[in-house]
């Protein structure tokens, strides 16, 4: 035979392997983002934390991020990306790759950031719905704290002296539009009163201001705030939450009072979402089970932070009253250079 006859045959094999290697190649396709799916974790998850280290963000995704691990059978990072009011953070979470291994650790600065963007008419840095709502873990009231200097020790003497001298009062925040600012300006809102924001560089320097007398009037963690208040230092005006918060039994929240504000300051898990499903569920399922981790608890517990796991229809309806106050209030306080301590 010459390679004239053997042409033909040659050509038939060699389309015949093509078509069962081509169909051997869309076998795998189809099979391989199963598999992935059930893979998943098949290497480390990392919570980006979109604040400074430090904090009750910093340290509850901690905790976390350790009680995952034990569900998720794999290594669980918390990486700090702090900037533009957590805008930073946020950002490259959905930058990275859509598949369960970067997910977003928050808290109501998550709201706040897209309400601020529309209220300067500036490119969105991220849209709410760009994320699936997880889990909350943590929330704490805040409790107002007043300098005696403010000759005021109930909420009704507040919102009396903030109507009769309007801007007479400072009150100081760790920024403004922050979330420390944020029940201020809710109380300023369902009373009528108004004072003088003085924004400082975090929460811990707005306490240290208000401390020192340079502001009259701040909004704080309870355990931030409880030593000061006990020693004599400073006195508890009222409580942001639903009810009262131990160790301030004795301070009454807003609403007792008479004032429709309710406030928290809460940690949460987000996840990208155009997540896949089954990676979605075993993230939620995971973080489920490291709610009831002894370790969380008393990892919580030792920081002053109130454990309060809420997730499914149940946290995505928070979620969405938190973002309509959080937007009502970024509204209210409007645009507005900060007032730095003098």
């Amino acid at each position: 035979m010459n390679d004239r006859n053997h042409g033909p045959i040659r050509c038939r094999k060699l389309a015949v392997v093509a078509r069962c290697t081509l169909a051997m190649a869309l076998t795998f396709a189809a099979v391989a983002p199963a598999t992935a799916q059930d893979a998943y974790p098949a290497k480390p998850v990392t919570l980006v934390n979109p604040n400074a280290p430090g904090g009750i963000v910093d340290i509850a995704g901690r905790a976390l991020a350790t009680a995952l691990q034990k569900p998720l059978k794999q290594t669980v990072l918390v990486v700090n990306r702090p900037g533009a009011n957590g805008a930073v953070g946020t950002q490259a979470v959905l930058a990275a790759p859509a598949d369960g291994y970067t997910l977003l650790f928050s808290s109501p600065s998550f709201l706040s950031v897209p309400a601020i963007d529309r209220l300067f008419e500036r490119p969105a840095s991220y849209a709410a719905d760009q994320f699936v709502p997880i889990a909350q873990i943590t929330s704490d009231p805040t409790v107002m704290v007043a300098h005696p200097s403010i000759g005021v020790t109930t909420v009704a003497e507040l919102a009396a002296l903030t109507k009769s001298k309007p801007f007479g009062v400072v009150m100081t925040s760790s920024g403004t539009h922050g979330a420390t600012h944020l029940p201020l300006a809710m109380f300023e809102m369902a009373t009528g009163g108004r004072m003088r924001h003085v924004a400082a560089n975090g929460g811990g320097p707005a306490f240290a201001l208000t401390l020192g007398g340079h502001a009259q009037l701040v909004a704080s963690a309870p355990g931030v705030a409880y030593p000061q208040v006990a020693a004599g230092k400073l006195r508890a005006i009222a409580q942001t939450g639903a009810k009262r918060f131990a160790p301030f039994t004795d301070t009454p929240t807003l609403k007792e009072s008479g004032i429709d504000v309710e406030y928290h300051i809460w940690t949460a898990l987000f996840a990208p979402a155009k997540l896949p499903a089954a990676v979605l569920k075993t993230i939620a399922d995971a973080t489920r089970a490291a709610s009831e981790d002894e370790s969380l608890r008393a990892a919580l517990a030792k920081a002053n932070a109130n454990m309060a796991y809420v997730d499914g229809d149940a946290f995505r309806a928070l979620v969405a009253r938190e973002a309509t106050a959080i937007t009502a209030a970024v509204n209210y306080i409007g645009k507005v250079e900060d007032d730095k301590p003098k």
